[in-house]
């Protein structure tokens, strides 16, 4: 196929203002320059949508550099090398990167070999692509740092995930069951919860939509208590669960995206029955884990292929309609990993 002579990009226009209207992104189309000697060009395959992405889009700060006006959407990609002139990196060979949002990236080698959050992908031939984005990829990594190294979770155990039909939620409510535990999942709508139950095989299912008093359906659906939350989203469903929780409990902070975008943000009352249940709450970033990802993703990988873990995402096809598709992450309308296929 014959290579472009453009390079398409979206562009940050505005930050998102207590919400995303769609118009904070404008695509951008330049022309593709000669590569310098210790560039890698890489095409872009596979572009993923996260709720960082909500961060990146506003004036907060966060765990990375500030975005600016006028600076390239960043994403976790999945690329191929399409030419080279550094000798660490061949054509044809597929990486996990940061980068932005764009067709093409012109890269510079010897950045790409010292970035933590860049690393060649060997694609194994039984498994599909996309699964390198959601299920074995980030967000993956990130659900097996927080249900095995951060809760410590234990076979039998009643473990409740929040968001548990997103990116992330989905896979920690697999692996825990990988790992033997009885997993419930909150969700929205009855599509999603069946799906949690019946194709994913978890022990229960939580429909937050479909409740008045989240609270008391957590109290029916696990009497005995939560011994691990794997949170998502925070604010008010955070607040429904900590009376649900089991003395000695443990709550994995993986995220808050009810509250990403949000001038007014929700503060959580029951925070009390952290002390008097002597609840641990801990937060992480996959950056912490880095160094685990090979054996991760070996791990993830063999799990994958033993049909304990399923690839489910929600794909949009093309670049052009990735700033669209971002919304979708407020709303709660994926079902796993909302991913940009490129080719």
């Amino acid at each position: 196929m014959t290579r472009s002579t453009d390079i398409r990009r979206w562009i940050i226009d505005h930050y998102l203002q207590d919400g995303l209207d769609g118009s904070e992104l404008r695509l951008e189309t330049r022309p593709m320059p000669e590569l310098a000697p210790g560039q890698v060009l890489i095409k872009t395959r596979l572009l993923s949508l996260d709720a960082s992405n909500l961060l990146w889009l506003s004036e907060r700060e966060d765990y990375l550099p500030q975005l600016q006006i006028g600076d390239p959407m960043r994403g976790h990609i999945i690329g191929q090398v399409d030419a080279s002139r550094h000798p660490a990196f061949s054509e044809g060979q597929h990486v996990v990167s940061l980068q932005s949002w764009s067709d093409y990236i012109v890269a510079d080698g010897d950045t790409l070999l010292d970035d933590a959050l860049t690393m060649t992908l060997e694609l194994h031939p039984e498994i599909p692509l996309d699964a390198y984005v959601g299920t074995l990829g980030l967000t993956g990594w990130s659900a097996y740092a927080g249900m095995i190294d951060v809760g410590q979770v234990q076979p039998g155990e009643r473990v409740l995930v929040s968001g548990a039909a997103g990116a992330t939620g989905i896979m920690a409510a697999q692996i825990a069951k990988a790992a033997g535990a009885r997993v419930y999942g909150l969700a929205g709508g009855a599509k999603k919860c069946q799906l949690l139950v019946e194709t994913l095989g978890l022990d229960g299912a939580i429909d937050y939509k479909g409740c008045d008093d989240l609270q008391a359906a957590i109290a029916e659906v696990i009497p005995d208590g939560v011994e691990v939350f794997f949170d998502n989203v925070g604010g008010e469903t955070l607040d429904a669960v900590l009376p649900n929780m089991a003395l000695h409990g443990r709550i994995v902070a993986s995220g808050s995206v009810s509250q990403y975008g949000k001038a007014a943000q929700y503060g959580v009352k029951n925070l009390p029955l952290v002390t008097t249940k002597r609840l641990r709450i801990e937060g992480f970033m996959i950056l912490d884990y880095l160094d685990r990802v090979p054996a991760m993703l070996e791990t993830l990988e063999q799990w994958f292929l033993e049909g304990r873990l399923l690839n489910q995402n929600h794909l949009v096809q093309g670049l052009e309609n990735a700033q669209a598709a971002l919304p979708t992450l407020m709303s709660g309308g994926n079902t796993g990993k909302l991913a940009v296929y490129l080719d």
